[in-house]
């Protein structure tokens, strides 16, 4: 038994040492990556591009996107890189983009291009290295805000006739032959992911650089011609479930999406500070193997890694338009929804205890902050089943705030769309109940809690919050200002839209006192802030002022930073609590008084 034990031993740990001189030979015979002589981005004059890499062995390379092999061309002395915009459309020609093709007729119009340079280098063993991928832009500028997202790609993965951007095959048969029968699925309607390479650049050059999983995303944009795209960090494609550059600050990434819509740029830097989720946005202009494509910004997208960033929380239930995304326990969640919405729906929140088990069950400040953006952003394209995102943590057999179902802000570009002939001016649009079968009151969860007292007055406060704040256009017009825009983006409807929403709240929850001024100031703001109702309000100018109505009273809360100290109220409260509750009859002024911490 001992012998066999040593002999267990002996083999264990010859094996370990074979693996150990397997390692170091690979080490020995690894092909190292070409080295460029200059790194991708933007040059105001073409060069001429030197690759480098040990002389037992030779560079390929493609500079039209594709994977370099031995078959491809070899490098020798140098490659002349320049500006290739006025050369003909290559992407930007593809007809079966869309479903009628025969009837599109791309634009000829040259558009802007890089050049992709796909380099490897094979050593005499014939071992291949890792792919040097960079694009270069001769003679044209980086854009004045965000980045460069170079797509880098074999041509027949994304334009072939089995591609994911294109109709395929199989329909363009069924097109092409006056369609007869069922017609097949475009591909471009076949969710399917292929790998390229993605390069962010600034404009110094890469910021990113690492094979990813891409996607055509989104329902409706799918059969347009230039389709949005979904790019997930995956193992299979660079070995990490995280894009290796931290895209937004504090967080990593695990996939991203690209939207057109400024809407759905801007609302995360407006409601940063509200209890509802949001994805934050990156500007970016996007080149197809060096030709522009189009320029979007890129959004953090509401997968697993998102919410264990975010919220720590690494196990999440996430509600899509009504249904559960894919979860082991799917047909179980999808039933505790099914029942928590159908329960919603049937129950009379003016009684007590079902407003106690709502709360129970539902963050309900989350909730209304994401009608509250819904409504001031005029996006009549969400309901029940639409358009409509909340999740939480499995309760796990108790209760926490996280297990609470809470909502996303999600696809808020009907603003850009809406129809002025159906409803009239965007600003003027009473999102509450703007036609029959849609709107605010049209959802199950509004039209059953707006019968409850608490709810309105939360609802009514919450509302001018967001109003006399994230909302005002002062506020707006310094995010619109990060994005290039001002506040005449859309015929001023940032600076349109307060006068009609106090006249809207007014009507849905039918408030009779008047508006009033609130003014809040502090004589030292590096002292301490104040909290008014559920807003943080800025006041480093010293002073602070907004509008309530005067159903409801305010309650005004001061904060003391670090060494020092809350000593009391001035004005229109007195008192040395830190949390005071007033009418606003009349208008009021407050003073919150700090002092240095002796």
């Amino acid at each position: 038994m001992r012998r066999r034990f040593f002999l267990i031993v002996f083999s264990c740990i010859l094996l370990i040492a074979s693996l150990v001189v397997f390692d170091q030979m690979n080490a020995r015979n690894a092909a190292p990556m070409p080295v460029p002589s200059v790194s991708g981005g933007y040059y105001e004059n073409g060069f001429t591009l030197r690759l480098t890499a040990p002389s037992n062995g030779s560079i390929y390379y493609t500079t039209d996107g594709s994977t370099p092999t031995t078959d491809s061309t070899l490098y020798q002395g140098g490659i002349p890189l320049r500006n290739r915009s006025s050369e003909q459309n290559l992407y930007n020609s593809v007809q079966n983009v869309v479903a009628d093709w025969k009837n599109y007729t791309p634009d000829p119009q040259p558009v802007e291009k890089g050049t992709v340079i796909r380099a490897v280098f094979v050593n005499e063993q014939g071992i291949a290295s890792e792919v040097l991928t960079q694009t270069y832009f001769i003679g044209l500028q980086p854009p004045e805000r965000g980045y460069t997202l170079s797509l880098v790609f074999d041509y027949d993965d994304l334009f072939g006739e089995d591609g994911i951007y294109v109709t395929g095959r199989e329909y363009d048969e069924w097109y092409l032959n006056n369609g007869a029968g069922e017609a097949p699925l475009p591909n471009f309607m076949i969710k399917r992911e292929v790998g390229v390479t993605a390069e962010l650049l600034d404009s110094t050059g890469d910021v990113m650089n690492q094979c990813v999983g891409l996607r055509i995303q989104g329902a409706s944009t799918r059969k347009q011609q230039y389709k949005r795209f979904a790019l997930t960090a995956r193992k299979e494609y660079s070995g990490s479930t995280v894009f290796d550059s931290t895209l937004y600050d504090g967080v990593s990434t695990h996939s991203v999406m690209l939207k057109s819509p400024l809407p759905d740029a801007i609302v995360g830097d407006l409601v940063a500070d509200r209890s509802v989720a949001f994805q934050r946005s990156i500007p970016v202009q996007v080149y197809l193997n060096g030709e522009h494509w189009y320029n979007c910004y890129m959004l953090e997208r509401y997968d697993e890694q998102y919410f264990r960033q975010h919220y720590q929380v690494d196990n999440r239930v996430l509600v899509k338009s009504g249904m559960v995304d894919e979860r082991p326990d799917f047909n179980e969640e999808q039933y505790d929804y099914e029942t928590f919405m159908g329960w919603v729906q049937d129950s009379d929140f003016s009684d007590p205890a079902e407003w106690d088990s709502f709360q129970e069950q539902a963050d309900v400040q989350s909730y209304i902050d994401y009608t509250v953006i819904n409504y001031f952003l005029c996006n009549l394209d969400y309901g029940d089943y639409q358009n409509y995102v909340l999740w939480r943590a499995p309760p796990g057999g108790r209760r926490t705030s996280l297990a609470k179902w809470k909502w996303c802000i999600y696809d808020v570009d009907a603003l850009t769309w809406v129809s002025e002939e159906k409803y009239g001016s965007r600003e003027a649009v009473n999102v509450f109940s703007p036609g029959k079968d849609n709107g605010i009151n049209a959802t199950s969860v509004f039209s059953s809690l707006k019968v409850n007292s608490e709810f309105r007055q939360q609802f009514v406060l919450s509302f001018m919050d967001m109003l006399n704040n994230n909302f005002a256009p002062a506020n707006v017009e310094k995010v619109l200002a990060d994005y290039g825009y001002t506040l005449d983006w859309l015929d001023g409807f940032f600076r349109k839209r307060p006068a009609y929403a106090v006249q809207h709240l007014a009507e849905e929850f039918g408030l009779t006192g008047s508006l009033e001024t609130v003014t809040v100031t502090v004589a030292h703001p590096e002292m301490g802030s104040v909290i008014v109702n559920t807003s943080r309000i800025n006041l480093s100018s010293g002073s602070w002022s907004g509008q309530y109505f005067t159903d409801y009273p305010i309650t005004v809360t001061a904060a003391a930073n670090d060494g020092y100290e809350f000593v009391g109220w001035k004005g229109d409260a007195d008192g040395t609590g830190e949390t005071v509750t007033v009418s606003v009859d009349g208008g009021i002024t407050l003073e919150a008084v700090f002092a240095k911490v002796q």
